[in-house]
């Protein structure tokens, strides 16, 4: 069986599959969309929110607009490497 990397998103009613029919930048780390369920018989619709709210590993391009928390693992990282 082959996995897929893309995440799917469900639905909340039937848990069908449910796709983004369109979205839009609210900010850099955060995007706002309506999410469509793909079954026909439950026919659900609803606005989703995404946002990025944590650093896993830092970039080596940054956006000096963009703040956002280290996560807690790679805040221990970089005080092991520092001492």
């Amino acid at each position: 069986m082959t996995r897929s990397n893309n995440p799917r998103l469900t639905c909340p009613h039937c848990g069908g599959f449910a796709r983004i029919r369109r979205s839009k930048g609210l900010t850099p780390t955060c995007r706002e969309g309506v999410l469509e369920c793909q079954d026909a018989e439950c026919g659900w619709r609803g606005n989703v929110a995404f946002e990025i709210f944590q650093t896993l590993s830092p970039s080596l391009k940054p956006n000096p607009e963009v703040r956002l928390p280290l996560s807690p693992g790679l805040r221990e990282q970089l005080v092991a490497e520092s001492s």
